[in-house]
């Protein structure tokens, strides 16, 4: 069966334009679609990490301040008045101590908080007995004796982790315990807070599990009080992958896990942290980019094909040249479409083909810009957390010159987002940021956290650390403490500032930073609006 030239040119050019589309929509979607799916894991993964960070040093906080409390001299001395009221401020500061008090040597309770339980005796709780001897801290258990005699407005189950220290006379005698309750609802606001701020409320769902029975504390309403399979966490904690996709009930997540291992003292409870989100939600981005590749190769290739309709009878041997370079650019050859001279029909076509290269190779550049923008904060363009964990590793990790990592929290932002709106709150964050990329120099990184929260990074060149540190955090607080213009107001926000340096202060950069942002609370506690460096 014969055929006209121009079927079968039109047939041959479809081909050719199908086989190369393919080729190169394969080639950029698997590129991209893998590089996305590890940018999906790895903001999963550093969620996890963020909370079993905030949940160390939470614990770790609490835990020292239970340490430092109880060492005080009254304590010693069993100043039963004095103890009372030093009970009554710490609980009156930190209101997630649910019930703080003191028991003499047989358990029996001689001070508390609010006089819940005085006189009971406690000798039968683990929170005495465990810390006869030495610090306790257990892990998160149901209430007995509180259950009934501390307000609940929620109706739900009142959940505790126990601190308690024996206390000591100045001859070292044991005279008692110093125990604590501190209530569970502190990992809900850090639940809530964390997916808040990396604005990942969106069906991601945070899960904290104990290492002791592997029973769910803290996650969905299904989830909690059930034991997670021993092999699913086995298979987490093994994992080499930061887009680990895990099967929960016949649904499939995309999941990020961290151990929570302590903080300086505090040898941590070994909780496992796992972050997830349904995997077509996560990858949704991914499904989207390949339908789209698809839908426009389809376009492309209808589209010459009709052209190659309506001039076969011009091109026929022209064709053979753009076959020929067709199928080497196909082949990963990096030469141009040539551009066929003497027929205009042709030399349109060929024109029209080299264009529609470009047009592939201008999407894979767009794809590279798609990778960029994961490593920038969306409303601030600033280097994200990612960013800034890679400017860790790869300048500051083993540089013999020191570095000064200033942590850096708004004072005030809550009240213009409750006053003016989160929009106004936005546009506090853009100025704040644009005033900090200005004012960074050379071998200087500025990035934003998350929330109210930035990072700033400097390399330390002078002798006098403290002071070139110091001058720059003034000169950082001076410089946001400047009114900002909004569209109908005049609005101000301070700034308070923890800096650690590296490696003075530790050789882990990631580990420095944590003591920067320990170093901010030392300046939120004096009064807020300073500098303060990191003191051992």
């Amino acid at each position: 069966m014969s055929l006209h030239l121009r079927t079968i040119v039109t047939g041959l050019f479809a081909i050719m334009l199908t086989i190369l589309t393919i080729l190169l929509g394969t080639i950029f979607t698997k590129q991209a679609g893998e590089e996305v799916r590890t940018e999906v894991g790895e903001s999963l993964t550093g969620h996890a990490v963020q909370m079993e960070d905030k949940l160390s040093l939470f614990m770790s906080n609490r835990y020292q301040e239970v340490q430092l409390v109880s060492g005080l001299r009254s304590f010693k001395e069993q100043n039963i008045t004095r103890e009372k009221q030093l009970i009554d401020e710490l609980k009156a500061k930190f209101p997630s101590f649910s019930w703080i008090g003191i028991t003499d040597t047989e358990g029996t309770v001689i001070a508390a908080s609010d006089d819940i339980l005085l006189g009971e005796s406690i000798a039968e709780r683990p929170v005495f007995l465990e810390a006869t001897k030495e610090p306790f801290i257990g892990d998160v258990h149901d209430a007995i004796l509180l259950s009934k005699l501390l307000p609940n407005p929620s109706g739900e189950p009142l959940q505790f982790v126990d601190i308690s220290v024996p206390i000591k006379d100045e001859a070292g005698k044991f005279i008692g315990v110093f125990a604590t309750h501190l209530s569970w609802e502190w990992a809900k606001e850090m639940e809530q807070n964390l997916l808040k701020a990396t604005n990942s409320e969106d069906e991601t769902e945070v899960l904290i599990v104990s290492n002791r029975d592997r029973t769910v504390l803290l996650g969905p309403e299904g989830l909690v009080g059930q034991q997670i399979e021993k092999d699913l966490l086995d298979q987490l904690a093994s994992s080499t992958e930061p887009n680990e996709v895990v099967e929960w009930n016949n649904k499939r997540y995309v999941t990020g896990y961290a151990m929570e291992d302590g903080y300086g003292d505090y040898e941590g409870l070994g909780w496992h942290v796992i972050v997830r989100q349904p995997e077509e939600i996560a990858y949704n981005g991914v499904n989207n980019l390949e339908r789209f590749m698809w839908i426009i190769s389809i376009i492309s290739i209808l589209a010459f094909a009709l052209i190659g309709w309506a001039i076969a009878d011009q091109i026929a041997k022209p064709l053979r040249t753009i076959t020929v370079a067709a199928k080497e650019i196909g082949q990963g050859s990096q030469r141009e479409m040539p551009v066929v001279h003497g027929i205009r029909d042709v030399e349109d076509l060929s024109l029209s083909i080299r264009n529609m290269v470009q047009t592939i190779t201008t999407t894979q550049s767009l794809l590279i810009q798609m990778e960029s923008l994961a490593h920038h904060d969306t409303l601030t363009s600033l280097p994200n957390r990612i960013a800034l964990y890679e400017k860790m590793e790869e300048t500051i990790a083993g540089s013999k010159e020191p570095w000064i990592i200033l942590f850096m929290d708004l004072d005030g932002f809550k009240s213009i987002n409750d006053v003016y709106g989160h929009k106004a709150g936005d546009q506090v964050l853009i100025t704040v940021a644009n005033r900090l990329k200005h004012f960074a120099k050379e071998n200087q990184f500025v990035s934003r956290l998350g929330g109210d929260e930035f990072v700033f990074l400097m390399n330390a060149e002078s002798e006098d650390i403290q002071a070139k540190g110091q001058a720059c955090m003034d000169e950082i607080i001076a410089l946001i403490q400047k009114p900002i213009s909004l569209k109908d107001h005049t609005v101000t926000v301070g700034c308070s500032i923890g800096a650690a340096v590296y490696p003075t202060d530790s050789d882990h950069p990631i580990e420095a930073m944590h003591l920067a942002d320990e170093a901010l609370y030392a300046s939120k506690e004096k009064g807020k609006g300073i500098g303060t460096f990191y003191r051992k």
